[in-house]
């Protein structure tokens, strides 16, 4: 995936920073035709970008896809980073990156693809997703978010518990 990098722009954007401090112990229940698999290390840049491009395809998410790939390999093969793809009905739907990061465990991504979105998954992925960041033992987990990422992301990962300490404006890349 090339991104011709002369079109990319800065745009001031408000960033969201979110934690949660307990665990919610959700009562999560299994939707038909869904599976979620971690994905087994070592994976390649190229199979990254695919679904980091494709579960941002429509919320700017380009810092992954400029990165060099060397760079790239070596964050998402650390042994504290994991990754995992929700399948629906033998599809893949969306992915969640998980990282260990000493008292704290973070959701660095987490998107459905556009083509799962409506479909009630979100929020059952996200529970899981949750309940896997406290399987690590952290004393918080957090996660991010920005004015630009789909409009129910803030609210939903309020819903699940995370709160909000800090926003601030930072220059996120844009395609112009």
């Amino acid at each position: 995936m090339q991104i011709d990098e002369s079109k990319i722009i800065l745009k001031p954007t408000q960033v969201y920073y979110l934690r949660m401090d307990e665990n919610p112990h959700f009562n999560i229940t299994d939707i038909a035709g869904t599976e979620i698999k971690e994905i087994i290390k070592p994976v390649s840049a190229n199979t990254y970008r695919r679904w980091y491009a494709t579960a941002g395809a429509d919320y700017y998410w380009l810092d992954r896809l400029v990165m060099p790939a060397d760079e790239l390999n070596s964050i998402i093969n650390q042994s504290n980073n994991f990754l995992f793809v929700l399948y629906y009905n033998n599809e893949e739907a969306g992915y969640a990156e998980i990282v260990k990061e000493g008292d704290y465990t973070e959701l660095a991504y987490f998107g459905l693809f556009p083509q799962s979105i409506g479909k009630g998954l979100g929020k059952y992925f996200l529970q899981w997703s949750i309940t896997k960041a406290w399987s690590f033992n952290p004393k918080w987990i957090q996660v991010n978010t920005c004015a630009l990422d789909h409009p129910n992301a803030l609210p939903l990962y309020k819903k699940m518990g995370f709160v909000e300490y800090k926003t601030t404006t930072e220059q996120r890349k844009i395609l112009a």
